[in-house]
């Protein structure tokens, strides 16, 4: 997208969280049968991976959601109390052009007719577009959906006349400034003081106190949105009923971040690069200390992460641009199923014919390489690692066009073209206009 607003959302997402499936302790052995002997210690509650959350932002579960306007099919302003008050009220915050997706309409359909009498209403709101656009999405749903739809008045944001990589430094970080002035405007600012992404789900009670939010649609979409309608005190049909009821206690502890010093610190540059084996496709090991001699550009990255794939023809570029000095780009794919790696790869290698790839069986768990050893967070994380087996360099996210890589790999030894290199000090300076 051109936008400047796309650009900065995309920047924001190039460090995707890595979140674990399941965070336990192991007990600690029972202590020898003696007199009087102490109790070996409980384990500690597993953490896992419930599909909502409770606090929205800065607005907390149980506060009174924000009254906030928006325009009605006939463009008349509307309150949102006006559709909420004494219901359970469901809305959701899709984008103006596309709504969401038939999964979600289909199912607010369903649920819309089957649970009126209970007091349970839903409203899907469109937003970040234009209200033509708006009207042109609805006329084509409009055979499906019964439910009330409304529009965000904020919006469209304004295009620039240059596009990200067309501006310079200085006229970027004005650009910053006017796309956070335009997007404090905008419903989620005003509820919770945040950007979510589209769709989002929010569900409050009859006294429009929040019970809880969820982004995303599909595989877990009816799981979360079961859960907080019972929460919210709807008494579902057996063939409504979500597959797992999370308990209180389980969603308080999903949302309470790792305690300090829980949390591997980020492997720093200067440090010898830890050695470790993941395996290819074909089900052989492949170990950092393969490629000893050579310059590694260690890239972290999932099959479900966006910017991870948005950055591998660069990287794939980089690959065979600097081969002949001994440079190996080594995709090592973490926190993903070995069925996603394998599908993925024999679907997409031979357009990365200068990548490695591999995956680590640690998958979503505390124990992966890039969590345990290296101390990543956040994917796309690339390493450059340099002949001596020290980390030279690190390369956090990709924005389209970027060449940091190449300046990275000249902090190894690497000969870099000093166009590129001029270019990279550019491309920095852009990066720190977005903070």
């Amino acid at each position: 997208m051109k936008k400047i607003s796309a650009n900065i959302l995309r920047l924001a997402t190039a460090g995707l969280l890595l979140t674990t499936g399941v965070w336990a302790q192991t007990p600690a052995p029972a202590a020898a049968p003696a007199p009087k002997a102490a109790a070996a210690p409980a384990a500690a509650p597993a953490k896992v991976a419930v599909p909502f959350r409770e606090d929205f932002g800065k607005l907390k579960q149980g506060e009174v959601v924000p009254d906030f306007v928006v325009q009605n099919i006939a463009g008349q302003p509307a309150k949102f109390s006006d559709y909420a008050t004494g219901k359970i009220t469901v809305f959701g915050l899709w984008g103006a052009a596309n709504g969401a997706q038939p999964q979600i309409t289909e199912q607010w359909e369903k649920l819309s007719k089957k649970y009126a009498a209970a007091g349970v209403a839903f409203l899907g709101i469109g937003g970040y577009g234009t209200r033509a656009e708006f009207d042109q999405w609805r006329a084509k749903s409009a055979g499906g959906i019964s439910f009330p739809l409304a529009f965000d008045p904020l919006g469209k944001y304004p295009a620039a006349a240059k596009t990200r990589q067309e501006m310079s430094p200085d006229e970027l970080k004005a650009e910053v400034v006017r796309s956070r002035e335009f997007f404090a405007r905008s419903i989620c600012q005003q509820l919770a003081g945040v950007i979510a992404p589209y769709p989002t789900t929010i569900v409050v009670d009859a006294q429009r106190k929040l019970i809880g939010w969820f982004t995303g649609s599909q595989p877990t979409y009816n799981t979360a949105l079961g859960n907080l309608l019972l929460r919210a005190g709807v008494t579902l049909a057996p063939e409504d009923m979500p597959e797992r009821v999370y308990t209180r206690e389980e969603s308080k502890i999903a949302a309470t971040p790792a305690p300090a010093g829980a949390r591997t610190e980020k492997i720093a540059v200067g440090a010898v690069a830890p050695d470790f084996t993941t395996i290819d496709l074909a089900g052989k090991p492949v170990k950092l200390s393969d490629f000893r001699g050579k310059v590694v550009v260690l890239d972290f990255w999932a099959t479900w992460c966006g910017p991870c794939i948005a950055s591998m023809p660069h990287s794939n570029d980089v690959a065979n641009r600097y081969k002949d000095q001994g440079v190996v780009v080594w995709g090592s794919c973490t926190s993903d199923t070995r069925a996603a790696f394998e599908k993925w790869v024999k679907a997409n290698q031979e357009k990365y014919s200068g990548f490695i790839f591999s995956h680590d069986p640690a998958e979503r768990t505390p124990a992966s390489v890039s969590l345990k050893l290296y101390g990543v967070s956040g994917i796309p994380q690339q390493f450059v690692i340099d002949r001596e087996g020290k980390i030279a360099a690190l390369v956090n996210g990709y924005l389209p066009g970027e060449v940091l890589l190449d300046a990275a790999l000249a902090k190894a030894g690497i000969k870099v073209d000093p166009a590129i290199m001029a270019k990279a000090v550019v491309d920095q300076q852009k990066r720190d206009a977005l903070k």
